[in-house]
């Protein structure tokens, strides 16, 4: 009756006849008006596992009684003496728990499956290889599969903003007349990484002890502490300038690395005429270079972590507190 009465209303008429409070109602004339949509949503994430003994599952029943069995055994049927057979009772007894309570075996899979795919994205991977093109790292330079073979020079940057005007003029006019003097193409890499003082802040404390100053000491554990308190807190980070280098191709390979030698040499030249200073990186530092795209590791050396700009911030924003050290009679 309830379903033919609403069939034959209209749907303004409906409205008007079904109570505001009426709840079973209005989802009836959910269901046949809004095209059998409920008003509610099913969950669809509901798992539901059969029972085998009591409040235990399939899994966990077979988790119990593969551990009874080997307890059983070592007990009754191993023949070893109880200060022998205590200790694997004990640690089957552990593993049944883990199992059985706290999903032990789901946790061994994730870490298998998180360690396979380490390997997976390391750098000596196949499709790490393959992703680069890159067939091998030696004599100083990277040989692609394509058959070019490039060098990496890496820049130092320079802090621009605490140049003077004619400094800055020597610098732009200097890397112009770089560009002007190439012969060949080139690739200009930026990346950018997490900044990471402590090999700096190493170095530091390590003159600091040697020289046995108990008050720089104090002022060195505060300002190490702001430092990583600020870095962490406004999130900074570090820019490292390559540039990539290719070399001419010759049927004799010895010739096509010397060429290569060549033109880093006359870069790293004409970038120092503008004061810009430039290295070129060796076997194992390509190594690092490549390889931290994939392991989000990098070593910076202690020049790359010294910008006078930050630092400057960083004591202009310091707390003023003044620090006292008793000293040893």
């Amino acid at each position: 009756m309830i379903i033919t009465f609403i069939l034959i209303l209209t749907e303004s008429d409906l409205l008007k006849y079904i109570p505001q409070k009426t709840n079973i109602y209005r989802s009836l004339y959910n269901v046949v008006i809004n095209k059998g949509e409920m008003p509610y949503k099913i969950p669809t994430d509901i798992r539901y596992e059969e029972r085998l003994f009591g409040p235990l599952t399939v899994k966990q029943s077979i988790y119990a009684l593969v551990a009874a069995i080997l307890i059983l055994y070592l007990i009754f049927f191993s023949g070893l003496e109880f200060y022998v057979y205590i200790i694997p009772v004990f640690l089957v007894a552990i593993l049944a728990i883990g199992f059985i309570m706290f999903n032990l075996d789901m946790y061994l899979l994730n870490y298998l499956y998180y360690i396979k795919g380490m390997k997976e994205s390391s750098w000596i991977s196949p499709a790490a290889r393959k992703l680069m093109e890159i067939r091998s790292i030696r004599a100083d330079a990277v040989f692609l599969k394509d058959g070019r073979v490039l060098g990496v020079i890496k820049v130092k940057p320079i802090n621009f903003g605490v140049l003077s005007r004619e400094d800055q003029d020597t610098v732009i006019y200097g890397f112009l007349e770089f560009i002007n003097s190439l012969s060949f193409p080139i690739q200009i890499v930026m990346k950018s990484v997490n900044l990471d003082l402590s090999d700096y802040l190493g170095a530091l404390k390590r003159r600091i002890v040697q020289r046995d100053d108990k008050m720089a000491l104090a002022y060195y554990e505060h300002f190490s502490e702001y430092m990583y308190d600020y870095i962490k807190a406004n999130k900074i980070n570090d820019r490292l300038f390559y540039i990539i280098v290719p070399a001419k191709r010759f049927a004799d390979e010895k010739k096509t690395i010397m060429n290569l030698e060549d033109r880093c040499k006359a870069v790293i030249e004409t970038l120092g005429l503008s004061g810009i200073i430039a290295e070129r990186l060796g076997n194992r530092q390509l190594l690092s270079l490549y390889s931290s795209y994939f392991t989000e590791s990098f070593k910076l050396d202690e020049e790359f972590v010294s910008p006078i700009t930050m630092y400057k911030r960083m004591w202009h924003e310091a707390p003023k507190k003044v620090y006292y050290v008793e000293e040893e009679l």
